[in-house]
Parts: structure tokens; sequence; C-alpha cells
């Protein structure tokens, strides 16, 4: 499975649906649509639109509004408990909520290097926030923007510099 998916995919799937202490269902089509339907879709699409528009629009540095959606308290109080699925629901909800702002926002039309900050800052902690679950995807992330994964990083503004679009994190997979 590891050779096929990769290790982080496999890592995601495991700390997403296995309830900690518990049983839990495996099968290979729940890999395939968590796999397409949040880490490629969701994650990786977020991703590499928006590196993509930041390459080419470039950004500037402001204060980032959106990052006080994603509710630390709430995850840091579920990964103590070992609620991983639960963690990870809410990390996603605030993927979607970028995504969401992404479409909002619309930067490609607008080229607002503000808003462009504010998301890339925001997958800053996200890669950060993720890196017990997918330690090289979120390094991947890490390398591409430019920021160390440490946890204090989380809630200190990114670094204004070029950002380069990567390769695709997550690509779609066909059963």
């Amino acid at each position: 499975m590891v050779e096929r998916y990769g290790v982080d995919p496999i890592r995601y799937f495991v700390f997403r649906n296995f309830v900690f202490g518990q049983d839990g269902d495996f099968s290979e089509k729940s890999l395939v649509e968590r796999y397409n339907n949040e880490l490629a879709n969701k994650l990786g699409n977020l991703v590499s639109r928006v590196t993509a528009l930041a390459e080419k629009n470039k950004i500037e540095k402001t204060e980032n509004k959106l990052l006080s959606k994603l509710k630390l308290k709430e995850i840091e109080k579920y990964i103590d408990n070992y609620e991983f699925d639960k963690a990870l629901s809410e990390i996603f909800l605030f993927i979607d909520k970028c995504n969401e702002y992404v479409q909002e926002k619309k930067p490609w039309e607008t080229k607002d290097k503000k808003v462009l900050y504010e998301l890339l800052d925001s997958i800053k902690a996200i890669a950060i926030i993720l890196w017990p679950f997918i330690p090289k995807t979120s390094e991947k992330i890490a390398e591409q923007i430019g920021f160390e994964i440490k946890y204090s990083e989380i809630k200190k503004p990114l670094k204004v510099k070029d950002i380069k679009k990567g390769e695709i994190l997550f690509k779609k997979i066909e059963l």
C-alpha cells in the first residue's frame, strides 16, 4: 500500500479513520476517496493554486485575519486527548475556509498581493499543524514557501519572498 500510495497518504488515512484505542475499518476504496477528496482536492489544490498565483503576482505582507479562523486551541485539545480524527477534521475545516476565501476574493482577477500573503501564511500554519500527520508533505510545503516547521512559528508572520509553484503534492488516483 505504501509503495502504491505513499507514506503520508497512508498515515493520514489511519489517523483520520481510526479512532485511537478502537478498531477501524479499512478499504482501498475509502483510502482513495480520502486521498482524492481531501489530500488532492482540498489541500493539494489550495497549495497549487495559491503558489501559482503568488509566483505570478508576488505577495505583500499584511495582517492575516484569515488565520483567526484556525481553531488551534481545539486542535491542541484533540491532539492531547489522542483524538487525531477530530484534530484532522478541524484542520480540514480550516482548509475549506481557505479554499472558500480564494473563491470569494478571486486573486486571479484582482491580483491582490495581500490576499495571497494571507493565504500563504495560512498554508504555513496548516503545514506546521499537519506535520505530525503528513511530515513529508509538510516539509515540501515549507521548502516551497520558505519557513521552518516549528509549532512556535504558526502565529509568526510569513517572511515575504519570491514564491515558486512546486510539483503537485497529490496526483489524483483512479482505482
